[in-house]
């Protein structure tokens, strides 16, 4: 049986994709004979290019906005963290089946952990209620940080509030997305991450929230890492805040889902060196 050695990405948009170079400098970097791409498919489109990369012997694909919710109807079983979440942002091709995991949520948790941020204990704002979101929500939840969301559609908000409860027995606050009710929640907000894609290549000079909101003893987090100095973070660092890129984050979802495929030991320097040489 002829050896898989395709991999890839696959969003709407994503020429602002990183993931082929940090990806393929692995391979490379490993002697492996394995390619990766970017694949800019629109929602309904996915089920035949679901197919077509089953025809393909794919090994595995990323998710990326926006369908890591959408996707999952067309995928054969999912991995208990994902089903949890309910967003996949990894796809393994094992025996003709497609398994749906999420990397997001433990990405985002190593990055804020490898600045020195642990979780237990921590009250922090999420602003999103998106795929990404979602697995941060969780994971935090589960790594016992008191968790608060905030969400332009408050309706979507209140529904993962409302999930975190049922399956995690866990209380969710849901905020106004309005300058004002953020402002009020921020004194007593350890963490604020932006996991929404607001601020996000091309449209890099705007931020989810204004520097008005800010406060310096807060840690601010940004998981869009295209640029990777946002607005949002150029805002809170000008007020003394301590900010964390979405590099971290993007290096470590990737490093999981190279374990997922591969079952290998990722060469994390490597992956970050190649990333941030792209950006600066």
């Amino acid at each position: 049986m002829k050896e898989n050695k395709l991999f890839g990405v696959v969003g709407h948009p994503i020429r602002h994709s990183l993931s082929p170079v940090m990806h393929n400098a692995v391979f490379k970097k490993l002697g492996l004979n394995y390619s990766y791409s970017a694949f800019d498919i629109e929602k309904n489109d996915l089920d035949v290019f679901l197919n077509r990369c089953r025809e393909m012997n794919f090994l595995g694909l990323n998710v990326t906005v926006p369908h890591k919710v959408d996707i999952i109807r067309y995928l054969d079983d999912l991995d208990e963290n994902a089903r949890l979440i309910n967003a996949v942002n990894t796809i393994k091709f094992e025996d003709n089946m497609l398994l749906g995991y999420n990397t997001d949520g433990l990405g985002c948790v190593r990055a804020l952990e490898e600045r020195g941020e642990r979780i237990g204990g921590k009250r922090i704002l999420i602003l999103g209620a998106g795929g990404a979101a979602r697995a941060i929500v969780f994971q935090c939840a589960l790594e016992g940080a008191e968790i608060a969301i905030s969400n332009r559609t408050m309706d979507r908000a209140m529904r993962l509030a409302r999930e975190i409860r049922e399956k995690l027995n866990k209380r969710v606050l849901v905020v106004n997305f309005s300058e004002s009710s953020i402002r009020d929640i921020i004194p007593t907000t350890d963490i604020l991450i932006n996991a929404t894609s607001v601020g996000m290549y091309p449209k890099i000079h705007r931020s989810p929230v204004s520097s008005d909101v800010l406060d310096p003893r807060l840690t601010v987090m940004d998981i869009v890492y295209n640029p990777i100095e946002t607005q949002f973070l150029r805002n809170a660092k000008r007020i003394g805040c301590k900010t964390i890129d979405g590099v971290g984050m993007f290096v470590h979802q990737g490093a999981e889902s190279l374990r997922i495929w591969l079952d290998i030991k990722p060469p994390i320097d490597l992956m970050r060196k190649v990333v941030v040489e792209k950006l600066v």
